[in-house]
């Protein structure tokens, strides 16, 4: 190997480092992926925010189509809207439910007038009712064995990143913390690179 191809491959290795470095330091504080992480800094008192206010932040609507998967991006690109206005967890329903169009509102009324008197659905409820509902379970399955079997092999780290960070948010409960992903993310990395992350101390 001559010096050009020394300092260039010491010059790729760094830049690995570098992005996994930033991609670990993303599940700390919250991680990326649709399912969210358990992590964040320390926010200030919360205080109720307005349906209008909310509609300012110009969430999508949901209506069912022929792709099951399209629930989960709608529920992953509500939860990013979510955190940029703080709405609180006892918000979350009622906001969610009023961007729910045609057979997906009927369903939420079916839903409901399911549920006891006077019924206080959670976040979590809800978001596990619509997956169920819409998600054939096999789906969900196939897309979970995928990540789980997820191994960087030929692929660069932003290639390996990007998918895993594609596959995460069909995980559901399995990787629900940021110690689960970080296991994870690593596991499937090259073991030239879990080696210089150990070193490392990341």
């Amino acid at each position: 190997m001559t010096h050009a191809e020394m300092m260039a491959t010491h010059h790729e290795s760094a830049r690995a480092l570098e992005m996994l470095a930033h991609a670990i330091g993303g599940f700390s504080c919250g991680g990326p992926g649709g399912n969210g992480g358990k992590g964040g800094g320390a926010r200030g008192p919360k205080r109720p925010y307005s349906y209008q206010e909310f509609l300012g932040t110009h969430p999508l609507t949901f209506t069912p189509t022929m792709e099951p998967l399209d629930v989960e991006h709608w529920l992953r690109i509500l939860e990013q809207k979510f955190q940029l206005v703080n709405v609180m967890d006892e918000q979350k329903v009622c906001f969610a439910a009023q961007q729910l169009l045609r057979s997906a509102s009927a369903w939420w009324d079916t839903f409901n007038a399911m549920q006891p008197m006077d019924p206080h659905v959670t976040w979590w409820e809800f978001t596990t009712a619509l997956r169920q509902y819409y998600i054939p379970v096999g789906l969900m399955n196939k897309k979970l064995f995928k990540f789980l079997e997820l191994k960087q092999g030929n692929m660069t780290v932003m290639e390996y990143v990007k998918k895993f960070n594609h596959l995460l948010q069909y995980t559901g409960t399995h990787v629900d913390t940021n110690e689960k992903k970080m296991y994870h993310f690593n596991h499937g990395l090259s073991c030239i690179l879990q080696v210089k992350l150990y070193i490392g101390g990341y």
